[in-house]
């Protein structure tokens, strides 16, 4: 089944403390965002990609991707607010509302593979809202605000969400739609599907599959890069 990809590129990276959001920082002389868009090059069923930026960048990608001939990429859109806003102007693009599953992935996460991408579309398929997690490695506690242990979690029942995540884009445009309507912010794009109490689906996600959100990710970023050219 043939699917659309929303890349939400609107933020400004105030913790990455750069000049550029850190979605334009470099990884190996090229933008973070370019090594994300390659990601969905050898997808087959990866049709087209939207991009929403802030009205600010807007020029500055649309130059981007003609400069690295990203060819998947339809439609470069102005953003919102929040993140959440920018996913909601995606799904009311031409290009996604076109599409029967739509993926949505983090701009700063280079690192997903191709195969984890074509696995997700295939879950979606069948399930409708699919995401990918890893277990934690660590003891997760809950606390108060000032700190005190609630308790301590059971690992075997959490799991990190990364994306891409995948949905019908009926099933995902109707929960930003609802949301909206309510005034419902959430962190991720499946909070929002489980907000209309749908059921999304966990699959096994990578640990490559990184978000770079601070310099120590960058630098986490390069040793990954480095390996794979190693191993080519």
């Amino acid at each position: 089944m043939k699917a659309s990809v929303i890349i939400p590129a609107g933020g400004v990276g105030k913790r990455f403390g750069s000049q550029v959001p850190k979605q334009f920082a470099e990884l190996g002389d090229i933008p973070l965002i370019v090594h994300t868009i390659r990601i969905f090059d050898t997808v087959e069923d990866v049709e087209a990609i939207v991009i929403p930026v802030h009205n600010e960048w807007f020029t500055f990608t649309k130059e981007l991707i003609e400069k690295y001939k990203c060819d998947k990429v339809k439609e470069v859109i102005i953003g919102g607010l929040e993140r959440q806003d920018s996913v909601y102007n995606g799904l009311l693009s031409e290009t996604v509302k076109n599409s029967e599953i739509v993926l949505v992935h983090d701009a700063v996460r280079p690192f997903a593979s191709a195969k984890l991408v074509q696995r997700i579309i295939n879950e979606t398929e069948d399930f409708g809202a699919v995401i990918p997690g890893i277990p934690p490695k660590e003891t997760v506690k809950e606390k108060t605000n000032n700190g005190l242990v609630v308790k301590t979690l059971e690992r075997q029942k959490l799991s990190l969400i990364q994306t891409p995540q995948g949905f019908w884009t009926d099933v995902i445009t109707s929960a930003y739609r609802k949301a909206k309507e309510a005034s419902f912010f959430g962190t991720d794009e499946a909070s929002l599907v489980e907000f209309i109490g749908y059921k999304v689906t966990i699959i096994d996600g990578e640990d490559e599959n990184i978000k770079i959100t601070t310099p120590f990710d960058l630098k986490i970023a390069e040793l990954i890069m480095k390996e794979k050219y190693q191993s080519q």
